[in-house]
């Protein structure tokens, strides 16, 4: 007995054998299949063909589709790390530069703290001299409201004048909030 393509064929038959092989298939040269000649188009189409991400529209190979969807197209729906609120991947973290410059009280301290600076600002103010925690409830960053997620849009351009007023919008409301979080830890102490 002989092996061709996984397959036993009997040694009287390997010359009619190899001759329906040659006549009949074809091996695939995307992934070594031999696949029936007339079948090779449907083959390549149902298994290599580049395919388009239905969120970007980016042409890709069939075999990454799955990771760029879950980890590198821009339009996935990805949660900010402070609010939880989801948004596409490429505006996160112009939203996490300004939601985390938000504040939130801290009970132990009695000061208004950055949420982008909260997990430090535990490992250092909430640690008594010891090395121990003072509470366990001081690991966690204060609960806020869970909103829904938002309605799915679809994606426009922003004329560069409207995004540079955005922009602008964005950092005079931080520049706000860092002000006023600076003038009431000020009032605090006197």
């Amino acid at each position: 007995l002989l092996f061709s393509s996984q397959r036993e064929i009997p040694s009287s038959n390997i010359d009619l054998h190899s001759v329906h092989c040659a006549r009949n298939l074809q091996k695939c040269e995307h992934c070594g299949e031999m696949v029936p000649r007339k079948l090779m188009e449907e083959h390549y189409n149902e298994n290599h063909a580049p395919v388009n991400c239905s969120l970007c529209k980016e042409t890709l190979r069939p075999e990454i589709l799955d990771l760029h969807k879950s980890e590198q197209c821009t339009q996935r729906m990805v949660a900010c790390a402070y609010c939880e609120y989801e948004l596409p991947a490429i505006d996160i973290h112009e939203h996490q530069d300004v939601c985390g410059n938000r504040t939130e009280f801290c009970q132990t301290c009695k000061n208004y703290i950055r949420l982008r600076e909260w997990i430090g600002h535990e490992m250092q103010c909430h640690v008594s001299s010891n090395g121990s925690e003072e509470s366990s409830s001081a690991r966690t960053i204060p609960e806020r409201e869970v909103r829904p997620p938002p309605p799915v849009r679809p994606v426009r351009a922003v004329p560069a004048a409207q995004h540079r007023r955005l922009l602008f919008t964005i950092a005079v409301t931080g520049i706000a909030v860092m002000v006023g979080s600076i003038l009431f830890q000020k009032e605090e102490s006197f």
